[in-house]
């Protein structure tokens, strides 16, 4: 569960956000899971044409876990628990934050699916910046 909420800035660049305070998970499954103030998030990745659904809303429910996914995705940290970590843990958050099963299986069959362009692209990103090991 989350123990924190998601405070942010505006980021670097058009729909992207500074977290502006460490963003904090704790539970028994996924641990405990810190996205350090400074991180910059797009939130849910969530294709313009499909954003006006409320149900896949980026700023409704879907907020924390986005940013901690994010994080997992885009973080030598996060990166260390794996692809399917990352996107089991969207999937439980999705529920913790009180969506619905259907909402969160959609959110999760959307990253394990489609995820794999951009869990490659930040790996490349992270390796240029000389700081995946």
């Amino acid at each position: 569960m989350f123990f924190t909420r998601f405070t942010s800035d505006d980021g670097p660049g058009p729909d992207l956000w500074t977290v502006r305070a460490p963003l904090v998970w704790d539970d028994p499954v996924y641990g405990h899971l810190v996205v350090p103030a400074g991180f910059v998030t797009d939130l849910a990745s969530i294709p313009r044409l499909f954003r006006n659904l409320p149900f896949l809303d980026p700023n409704g429910l879907s907020r924390r876990p986005a940013v901690v996914h994010d994080w997992l995705y885009g973080s030598v940290e996060g990166r260390a628990h794996g692809k399917e970590f990352a996107d089991n843990f969207l999937r439980a958050a999705l529920l913790s934050e009180g969506a619905s099963p259907a909402v969160a299986q959609t959110f999760f069959l959307a990253v394990h699916l489609f995820g794999s362009g951009p869990w490659d692209d930040d790996g490349v990103k992270l390796a240029r910046a000389n700081v995946l090991p």
